[in-house]
């Protein structure tokens, strides 16, 4: 059996670059905005949160099929390392989405900058994990 590697750098790339253009969102994976012209957006090109940004990057969709999808948890407790050092608690997805994104001043461009700050410290330190 081949082990499954993330290029950490590589997603949360690629989540900055989702949120940048889809827009971000607060409360839920995703939020599907009504368009008004009866063509609705598929999941994974609606606003999304941050930990959507990580699914969709990784999966192809906003929302994990299993609370334990284990690629898309392991981007998301390390993206919290990154922002909270000596990160250890067992919910992150649940964390980043409620104690991180959510938060009433969280910004997009916070979201963007984050993730293009811990790219670069993946990139820098030349990581890829299994």
């Amino acid at each position: 059996m081949t082990a499954l590697t993330i290029d950490f750098g590589a997603t949360y790339r690629l989540a900055a670059n989702i949120i940048r253009t889809n827009g971000h969102n607060k409360g839920d994976y995703y939020r599907i905005p009504e368009t008004g012209v009866g063509i609705e957006p598929t999941p994974a090109e609606c606003p999304v949160c941050a930990v959507g940004a990580i699914s969709i990057a990784l999966t192809g969709v906003p929302k994990p099929d299993r609370w334990d999808v284990p690629l898309v948890e392991a981007a998301v407790r390390r993206f919290l390392r990154h922002l909270v050092p000596g990160y250890k608690r067992a919910m992150a997805i649940w964390d980043l989405g409620v104690l991180w994104n959510d938060v009433p001043e969280r910004t997009a461009d916070q979201v963007i900058a984050a993730f293009e700050d811990a790219a670069r410290a993946e990139e820098t330190a030349g990581v890829k994990a299994a």
